[in-house]
């Protein structure tokens, strides 16, 4: 239903403190629990503490297999992640679905050439803890780990757009030339997030 809404990450580093934001506007921010782990593609295991190192910026992506709006994003998703690797941002995509497991994964990130990860989110902890509901939503967390924007990756649904408001380029614009966020938010068009 829709909705508004390959490779192991090496040599991240988290802090205990990261703070995570939930989707709706009046949720309070919440830490990360140090259970959670996330897989890689390889089988290599990823604890929170592994999210945000070694980046300024780290964008997480939830995503859904089936989801079309997802499917639509991936060229932006892949000019993004190419545009803003040599800023200091990382990108990862993260199945917090039931079905996912590391092989299935990394051959969808070979499917979508992503030039980036697909973590599986085993449980779907961290898309709890983030408040993820729609394939989609995205988080970015500055080095420290405290989320700056959460939401969608742009105005766009099933079909892109070339004067759609680009949330997540605008946000990762402004954060790396040091300007004020234009906006801290922004609405997730996904299908909904089939959670274990």
């Amino acid at each position: 239903m829709m909705m508004h809404g390959r490779t192991a990450l090496g040599g991240l580093v988290m802090t205990s403190a990261l703070a995570l934001a939930a989707c709706a506007p009046s949720a309070s921010p919440a830490r990360s629990p140090d259970d959670v782990s996330l897989v890689a593609g390889d089988g290599h295991r990823l604890g929170t503490a592994d999210l945000v190192g070694g980046a300024d910026w780290s964008v997480l992506v939830f995503m859904s297999r089936q989801c079309p709006c997802l499917a639509a994003h991936d060229e932006r998703l892949r000019e993004l992640a190419t545009t803003f690797a040599s800023r200091g941002v990382r990108f990862a995509a993260i199945d917090s679905e039931v079905g996912g497991t590391p092989e299935i994964e990394a051959a969808e990130a070979l499917k979508r050439q992503y030039p980036f990860p697909i973590l599986v989110d085993t449980e779907a902890r961290l898309a709890n803890k983030l408040g993820a509901e729609y394939a989609t939503y995205t988080v970015i967390l500055n080095r420290a780990g405290q989320v700056v924007y959460r939401g969608g990756i742009d105005s766009d649904k099933a079909k892109l757009h070339d004067d759609a408001t680009m949330y997540v380029r605008d946000a990762l614009t402004d954060l790396t030339t040091g300007k004020p966020l234009r906006r801290s938010e922004g609405t997730a068009l996904g299908c909904t997030l089939r959670k274990w």
